[in-house]
């Protein structure tokens, strides 16, 4: 297989995924429905029809920042990866499939923000494409299709960032199964965990760095 073949390939997969991510982006809005009411209708009325779309807003507006971040996590994996095989494709075929069951788990947790199975079939299905998508990068660094320049410190810590948003959904179904109204709360520590993360491979250069310097290494 020449280079230029093996490029193209590997921006087919990337291209379809990326169409996946956008279709599945959309449908988030899509399932919101415009309010049916009489042309003779009051601005109250009005008003009352949007505040009951709530949920829905909320709904469209976290998945819409997860399914993004999965999309940049998808990203970055593919930004070292310099080969493929039909396991990796397989994989990466999966991970989409779960991303797009997510705009029906948002409309049915939308729909019922305080029940128990859609909050926790909403959970789940971040966990689940989570877990793919660390199987997916763990299937690629395995099989030494990622860029054997790069530095395993960065793979290392974008292993890391990936397990954020399943451990979140891991929390937030265990939440749910006592408290469906509080499930919500494990998903604000996304961004306390990625910063805590990436302090934390911040310091590891500078440790290294003063390490070489004390043994006299260049």
């Amino acid at each position: 297989m020449t280079l230029d073949h093996k490029s193209f390939q590997l921006e087919r997969i990337v291209f379809f995924s990326d169409a996946v991510f956008a279709i599945a982006i959309t449908l988030l809005i899509i399932e919101i429905k415009v309010p049916h009411l009489e042309h003779m209708a009051s601005d109250r009325d009005f008003a009352i029809s949007v505040v009951r779309l709530i949920p829905n807003f909320v709904g469209y507006f976290f998945s819409f920042l997860v399914i993004g971040a999965y999309w940049i996590g998808h990203h970055k994996i593919y930004g070292t990866i310099v080969d493929w095989n039909y396991g990796l494709v397989w994989r990466n075929v999966f991970f989409l499939m779960a991303i797009a069951f997510m705009p029906f788990t948002t409309a049915f947790f939308s729909e019922y923000p305080t029940q128990l199975v859609p909050i926790v079939l909403y959970a789940a299905s971040f966990t689940f494409a989570g877990a793919l998508e660390i199987l997916l990068f763990r299937y690629a660094v395995r099989k030494r299709l990622t860029d054997p320049l790069a530095d395993p410190s960065e793979l290392s810590h974008l292993m890391w960032r990936m397990s954020v948003l399943p451990a979140a959904g891991i929390a937030a179904v265990l939440i749910g199964l006592f408290k469906p109204v509080f499930a919500g709360f494990a998903f604000m520590l996304i961004p306390i965990a990625h910063r805590v993360i990436a302090s934390r491979f911040k310091k590891e250069p500078t440790a290294a760095i003063e390490t070489s310097e004390l043994t006299g290494q260049n």
